[in-house]
């Protein structure tokens, strides 16, 4: 019996590899995409998700316990990435919905060559050069572009999972970085062999020219980067955000690059995104924002469709998909 299957607010699924989408009729039944505003209530969406068995989503929106009991006919909810805040993974649970995400791994390189992509970009001033040449500036203020050799520099690491440690090894091999990483999950033993010293945050933050944000985000590390955890920052550091917008405190971010606390911010996420026109980052000085495009690649797409499709089709034959998410 054809069962059916909703790609909710995971745009790029199929976008570009259609393939994976004919497959999941082939091999499931009915597939239909559904885009809905970021803050349907539960209600809503239930509405609109009725008779669907298997949610292929997004970022957005959020998929509540309510959402779970009013919509009986859930089978299985996937999340077209790592994160899953959006997913109340106990509430699916308690009414047998099975959740997963994206295994790590297949992010992993993707996520931290972004990481270092927007280091760079800060620390050679690549955006404002371009500009300034394309400005018929070549030779103006030159010193606005005094930038920082990266080579030998200490390295903070906030979260030391698959992306966290690939960043650290590009690091460690590529620039010859000191490495210090912050994981309160991690033994000081693990910490050493995924290539960093293991630190406490303040440790951290006071002795890293860099610091790179990889950590998950839960009620304890919202707004992690807070005004007064920005004010323990090395002074003249560069931060890099490629895990969640919500991280940071954007408004007590802008706050440090202007007052000269810190020397340049890099992110691939906003805390709403896409980000209204009075946010903060927008036209804060020593930045460089991306949208959302650090697994945004033909190959790690392609991994990430399969990944999806091959756990859908194990979960309609009874099987677990590859990641069971339990909390």
């Amino acid at each position: 019996m054809s069962q059916k299957v909703a790609i909710v607010n995971a745009n790029s699924f199929g976008r570009y590899f259609p393939e994976y989408i004919e497959m999941l009729k082939d091999k499931v039944g009915d597939v239909e995409r559904f885009t809905v505003d970021k803050n349907i209530s539960a209600t809503e969406l239930s509405e609109q998700l009725q008779g669907y068995e298997y949610l292929i989503v997004g970022t957005t929106p959020q998929f509540s316990e309510d959402f779970f009991k009013l919509t009986p006919s859930i089978k299985y909810i996937a999340r077209f990435g790592i994160g899953y805040n959006n997913v109340d993974v106990l509430g699916a649970k308690k009414y047998d919905v099975i959740a997963s995400n994206i295994p790590g791994v297949l992010e992993k390189e993707d996520v931290a060559e972004h990481a270092v992509g927007l280091l760079m970009s800060l620390i050679k001033h690549s955006v404002d050069g371009d500009k300034a040449v394309r400005s018929m500036e070549w030779n103006v203020n030159r010193g606005r572009f005094l930038g920082m050799r990266l080579h030998g520099k200490t390295v903070g690491v906030l979260g030391m999972g698959n992306i966290g440690k690939t960043f650290a090894h590009i690091m460690a091999n590529g620039f010859g970085c000191k490495i210090l990483g912050y994981d309160p999950y991690l033994s000081k033993e693990e910490m050493e062999k995924r290539g960093a010293e293991k630190k406490e945050l303040d440790e951290i933050l006071a002795e890293s020219d860099v610091l790179s944000l990889h950590i998950n985000l839960t009620n304890e590390s919202y707004h992690l980067m807070n005004k007064e955890c920005l004010q323990k920052v090395k002074t003249g550091a560069y931060i890099v955000n490629t895990a969640r917008g919500e991280l940071v405190d954007e408004v007590a971010m802008c706050e440090a690059l202007k007052e000269g606390k810190l020397a340049g911010y890099g992110a691939d996420v906003i805390e709403a995104e896409p980000p209204k026109e009075d946010n903060p980052l927008l036209t804060c000085p020593h930045t460089v924002l991306t949208p959302h495009l650090a697994t945004y690649n033909a190959e790690c797409n392609r991994q990430m469709c399969k990944s999806i499709v091959d756990d859908v089709v194990a979960v309609s034959k009874g099987q677990k998909p590859s990641v069971v998410l339990e909390k």
